[in-house]
């Protein structure tokens, strides 16, 4: 069985062979079945949808004249006979498919052997079953492949379904998304001492995020579609290493879901762009922050120059946190460096501590109330805006803008000082304050009393001075790192009785998702603060420990963890009895994260200007060292990075490309990109680590 979706068309193949190898002919029937969903749930939409059999190609037509501004749309499945094989029958009919019992494992149209109804039309509960009849003589072979696809109408159905009508049509098509893989992800492939992580790198992460994030927003646990401003931007931010133009729309496309007022619709439906106004105070900053990084990454300026709308929609009424809502254009635009300004520009606040506020959400989206009354403050997010802060800066002095570029400046100093004064908890940096004034993420908490993101971006946004980081980190390892149950904790103790009211991350039982269980996303922001931090031994440790592999050793760890081995799970619990058990797999920014803090944190790869590689590794003095394989996006020049670590260290590091020494600075080998094809080798010698003063030039 070989299924696949083709590279441009939306519809799924798949082609079955059967061969017979023993030496009796066999006559054999296979059923494909599929149930109709059209919308959100099928209980709630299948009473709705109607079905045709088109005489023109045999397939089984669906519609759902009621699904809004989908009701034009033709869903088809359909079975393509090939060598041995023959169409026998059909139903749109579930209930006569599967009988009285309605089971899927135990069909009874299949167990009786009985010709199938061929009913369709409206009233039924609807479904999609097609049998094929297989004649297999001695060591004969069988081929069929089944569609399953949506088309804007029966026509556009009709031409789908006719390209795929031989089988050279459908091994065409399949050789060309196998190219298409091959090409984008082998562009950039990785050789270390831990096999886990190069498995991760040298494919499945970058699959992940493209296939399932970016393209089919989707998954086994999230019947969505919809894009988050915040999720698929950092997506987007990850693939820039294969192929940039996908940041730069990316950058484009959510700009234009941005108010007019500068906050953003938190998610969004296309075609109509309906989705959700709310409260939340980080999703506006993630453009700036993508944008800022896109820039230095590939010195394309002009991205801040395009233009993009303002959305329009009523104002949420006081102590409403969200609307569902459809908003219009405004009729007024900006170029993207205006709207990114606004974004930060709204952000600017203060609570009574200095700190910003935090709304009805951060990052953490179950912490829903913590500021829902317009007065709590967010210690993570006072980091990641001065981070932000500090990257846009240079587009802000590029443009000339000195009183706006003076205004972050002492906002940014302003908003270091509180940050290590109020926000600083002794031993580690609180999380944030109620609503009422009670800390989160304080010892004084009865709850929630370490949050791992507010150590990690206390790292990761240099605010913290040197001493108070490496204390952060001390905490963050001590109280959430537990490699016995191979997690990193998002928080602990986890929420269960306090009286204060985060949200509906309480709501989760202990240990589950955000509530104390490892989330990974926020768990890799820890590994790369460790890294960046200079704890190259941990940090290396700690990502291999986030691998799934990890978690899939022996039978024993399988059946704990109960989840694809080769796909990041955007949580793993963290409370008996689920200890150790894989959640939400597939749909989770952590794919984009794992393979960023892999290349750039680990392995030390920088992208910058798109016309230099800078290169300082970060890795464990175990390592005899690593071979990093790179072609340039848009270019056929393919680099070949050798890096060697000596014991003892040499003095200091060397670099040569073809024979030709590098620039050093501050430990980093700088590499430079040239125009052109052919094959660059580059060699490099480890030496004494400098420290991380080289983060700030890059």
């Amino acid at each position: 069985v070989t299924s696949f979706v083709p590279r441009h068309d939306g519809v799924k193949l798949v082609r079955v062979r059967v061969t017979n190898a023993g030496s009796a002919p066999r006559e054999l029937t296979l059923t494909h079945y599929v149930e109709w969903v059209l919308g959100v749930l099928r209980q709630e939409t299948a009473r709705f949808v109607v079905t045709e059999r088109d005489p023109a190609t045999g397939a089984l037509f669906a519609m759902n004249p009621w699904n809004g501004e989908f009701s034009a749309r033709v869903a088809f499945a359909a079975a393509l006979p090939l060598d041995g094989a023959r169409t026998l029958d059909f139903t749109a009919d579930r209930a006569s498919f599967l009988g009285p019992l309605g089971d899927p494992t135990r069909p009874a149209a299949v167990l009786a052997g009985a010709p199938l109804d061929g009913a369709t039309g409206a009233g039924f509960d609807p479904c999609a079953a097609t049998r094929v009849a297989l004649h297999l003589g001695p060591g004969g072979t069988a081929e069929c492949v089944f569609l399953l696809g949506q088309a804007p109408g029966r026509d556009a159905a009709r031409a789908l379904l006719r390209r795929y009508q031989d089988a050279a049509a459908v091994e065409g098509a399949l050789e060309g998304i196998q190219s298409f893989w091959r090409g984008l992800l082998g562009r950039l492939q990785v050789r270390t001492p831990m096999p886990q992580v190069d498995l991760m790198v040298n494919g499945w992460l970058g699959y992940q995020n493209l296939c399932c994030r970016m393209w089919g927003r989707s998954a086994f646990y999230q019947s969505g579609g919809a894009y988050g401003f915040r999720d698929q931007l950092q997506d987007a931010a990850a693939l820039g290493y294969l192929d940039p133009a996908i940041p730069r729309r990316q950058i484009i496309l959510h700009a234009s879901h941005q108010f007019a007022e500068g906050d953003v619709l938190h998610w969004w439906h296309p075609p109509l762009s309906k989705g959700i106004r709310t409260r939340f105070s980080d999703d506006l900053l993630w453009l700036p922050y993508v944008t800022a990084g896109y820039v230095r990454q590939t010195g394309d300026h002009s991205v801040l120059d395009e233009d993009a709308r303002f959305l329009t929609a009523r104002h949420l009424a006081e102590g409403e946190d969200e609307a569902f809502l459809m908003p219009g254009e405004s009729g007024d635009s900006a170029t993207v460096y205006d709207h990114c300004c606004r974004a930060l520009d709204r952000s600017l606040t203060r609570g009574a501590h200095g700190i910003p506020l935090m709304g009805t959400g951060d990052w953490n989206d179950g912490m829903n109330r913590v500021g829902r009354e317009g007065r709590g403050e967010s210690v993570w997010l006072g980091f990641f805006l001065y981070q932000i802060l500090e990257g846009f800066l240079p587009l802000v002095e590029a443009r000339g803008e000195d009183q706006r570029a003076g205004r972050y400046r002492e906002f940014r100093r302003e908003l270091g000082t509180a940050l290590n004064t109020a926000g600083w908890d002794g031993d580690w940096y609180r999380r944030a304050w109620y609503d009422n004034g009670a800390p989160l993420g304080s010892k004084d908490s009865d709850e929630c009393r370490i949050d791992a993101i507010a150590q990690a971006w206390a790292v990761l946004s240099g605010a913290a001075p040197p001493e108070r980081a490496q204390r952060a980190l001390d905490s963050l390892e001590q109280h959430l790192v537990s490699e016995r149950e191979g997690i990193i904790r998002l928080l602990t103790p986890a929420f269960d009785r306090t009286p204060n009211d985060p949200g509906y991350i309480k709501g989760y039982l202990p240990g589950v998702r955000e509530n104390g269980g490892q989330y990974t996303h926020g768990a890799l922001w820890a590994v790369r603060a460790l890294a960046e931090a200079g704890r190259t031994e941990r940090a290396a440790q700690l990502l291999g420990m986030l691998c799934p592999i990890h978690h899939t050793r022996s039978p024993g760890d399988v059946r704990t963890y109960q989840v694809e081995p080769y796909v990041i799970a955007a949580d793993v619990y963290g409370v008996a009895p689920h200890l150790g058990r894989g959640g939400w797999t597939w749909y989770t920014g952590s794919a984009g994260w794992m393979s960023r803090v892999a290349l750039e944190s680990i392995l030390g790869l920088s992208l910058l200007e798109g016309k230099v590689l800078a290169l300082r590794p970060c890795i464990p003095a175990a390592w005899p060292g690593f071979s990093l394989k790179y072609r340039v996006p848009g270019g056929d020049a393919v680099y070949e990075l050798s890096v060697e670590q000596r014991a003892p260290r040499p003095a200091s590091t060397r670099g040569t490309m073809d024979g030709q020494l590098l620039e050093v600075a501050e430990g980093a080998v700088w590499i430079p990109l040239a125009e052109g094809r052919g094959t660059r080798r580059v060699t490099i010698v480890l030496g004494q680590d400098v420290g991380p003063a080289y983060r700030q030039r890059l």
